[in-house]
C-alpha cells in the first residue's frame, strides 16, 4: 500500500517561518527573554505528555485507540493518531468520524488542541475530499466559528503552502490582509510568500507600503526588520540592506537592529562588507554598555575567522573607546 502523508502537523510550521530569531532578539532587548524560555518549556512539557500517552506503544486496533482517547480525551495528538490509523487503512469516512468525535469531545477551553484537530481535518479533506477545494473550504468555514479566526487562516495557509497550491494561497493571503490588516504576522506571511514566488522590487515595495498603512505605528520597526531579513534570505540582499539602512537612519541607537543587520551579512559571508559594517558600528556614539556588546560581537566574528592581525585590530579599537571620554 502506498504511503500516505501524516495528518499530524505542528502549528509552529505555519506560525514561525523565520520570525523566531527576530522575536528573540527583540524580547532580549526589551527585557522579556523569559517569554522565550517559557514558550520552549511549554513545548517540552507537551512533547513529554504525548510520549507518555503512547509509552506502551501505538495502538493497533480501534478498541485500543478508544481506550486511549478515553484516558486522554483532550489530547489532539492521540485523536490525530487515531485518525491516521483509519487514514492509513484508506477508510476516510471513519477518519472523518474520529475527527468529528474529537471536536465534540475536546474541552472547549482547549482551543489549541481543537485547532490541531481542525488542521488534521484540513489535511484529510485536502487528500481525499471531492471536490478537494470545496471540501477543505467547508471544514475551514466551520473551524473559524470555533477557534481564533487568525490562527485558522494561518493553518489553512500553511497547508496550501506545504502542498504547493500557490494560487489558493495567494487568494487566501489577499483576504487575510484585508481582514487582519493590523496584524504584523499576517503581513509577514504576505511578504514571505511573495518573495518565495519571485515577485519584483516594485511589487514588494507596494505590499510593504500597504502594510505600513494598516499596521499600528508601534509595529512598524519589527515588521520592516522582518521584511529586510527575509529579503536577505530570499536572494535579494541589496533590498534587505536598503531597508536596514532606512530603519537605522531613523533609529541609529538600536543595537538590536544593528546586530540583526550584522547577522544577515555574516550569514552571506562577504568579509569586506561585514568588516565595513562593523567599522561603522563601532564608530557610533552610544552608551558604554551598548558599545561593549558591539565590540564583543566584532571580536567574536574575527576570532571565528582566525586572523590574529584583525583580532588585535578590534582589541585596539576597543581600548581606544574605553580611554575616550563619554558624553551622555
Amino acid at each position: 500500500m502506498a504511503s500516505v502523508p501524516s495528518l499530524l502537523v505542528s502549528l509552529d510550521e505555519h506560525e514561525g517561518s523565520g520570525q523566531e530569531g527576530v522575536q528573540e532578539v527583540h524580547e532580549i532587548a526589551n527585557g522579556t527573554e523569559s517569554n522565550v524560555k517559557k514558550r520552549k518549556q511549554r513545548e517540552i512539557e507537551i512533547s513529554a505528555l504525548e510520549e507518555r500517552a503512547l509509552q506502551k506503544g501505538i495502538p493497533q486496533t480501534p478498541d485500543e485507540f478508544d481506550k486511549l482517547v478515553r484516558s486522554s480525551p483532550n489530547s489532539s495528538f492521540v485523536w490525530i493518531k487515531y485518525m491516521e490509523f483509519w487514514f492509513d487503512l484508506a477508510d476516510v469516512e471513519k477518519a472523518r468520524s474520529v475527527a468529528e468525535r474529537a471536536l465534540r469531545t475536546i474541552n472547549i477551553r482547549e482551543e489549541d488542541e481543537k485547532l490541531n484537530v481542525w488542521v488534521a481535518y484540513f489535511n484529510l479533506e485536502n487528500e481525499y475530499g471531492s471536490p478537494r477545494e470545496d471540501a477543505v473550504k467547508k471544514i475551514f468555514q466551520r473551524a473559524v466559528q470555533y477557534c481564533d479566526p487568525k490562527k485558522v487562516h494561518l493553518a489553512l495557509l500553511g497547508m496550501y503552502e506545504r502542498t504547493q497550491q500557490h494560487q489558493l494561497a495567494d487568494e487566501l493571503l489577499d483576504r487575510m490582509t484585508r481582514r487582519f490588516r493590523t496584524s504584523r504576522k499576517i503581513w509577514f506571511h504576505r511578504i514571505q510568500f511573495s518573495l518565495k514566488q519571485g515577485e519584483g522590487v516594485e511589487y514588494m515595495n507596494f505590499v510593504v507600503n500597504r502594510a505600513l498603512l494598516g499596521l499600528p505605528q508601534r509595529k512598524h520597526i519589527r515588521f520592516l526588520t522582518q521584511t529586510a531579513i527575509l529579503e536577505f534570505k530570499c536572494g535579494v540582499p541589496e533590498e534587505g540592506r536598503t531597508r536596514f539602512e532606512l530603519i537605522l537612519w531613523d533609529h541609529p541607537t538600536r543595537t538590536d537592529l544593528w546586530s540583526l543587520y550584522l547577522d544577515q551579512e555574516i550569514r552571506l559571508g562577504d568579509t569586506e562588507i561585514i568588516r565595513a559594517l562593523f567599522e561603522r558600528v563601532i564608530s557610533l556614539s552610544l552608551p558604554p554598555k551598548k558599545m561593549k556588546f558591539l565590540f564583543k560581537k566584532y571580536l567574536r566574528y574575527e576570532k571565528s575567522q582566525g586572523d590574529e592581525e584583525r583580532i588585535d585590530h578590534v582589541k585596539q579599537k576597543a581600548l581606544e573607546f574605553v580611554n575616550m571620554p563619554y558624553e551622555a
